[in-house]
């Protein structure tokens, strides 16, 4: 068997830290159906795998809080 090189577009794929539902709401301190309401309403992206399994990009969690005014939470991390 031979080792297939990564591709740029998979290496970037990898370097995707998904969360779950319940670690943002528990990181946000709200419940699980706020996070579901602000799936619905466009306020953060998810990723579906399934009918019932949801990610929520990492960065994306980070774009709504400095959106939201929280930039001295998140500090100088940038999103690339």
């Amino acid at each position: 068997m031979t080792a297939e090189r990564s591709t740029p577009d998979q290496k970037a794929l990898f370097s995707i830290e998904l969360l779950t539902i319940a670690q943002v709401a528990e990181w946000a301190r709200v419940s699980t159906k706020t996070i579901y309401r602000w799936i619905e309403s466009g306020k953060i992206p998810v990723v579906k795998f399934g009918d019932r399994t949801y990610r929520i990009p990492a960065k994306a969690v980070i774009e709504q809080l400095r959106q939201a005014g929280y930039e001295s939470i998140i500090g100088s991390s940038r999103q690339e």
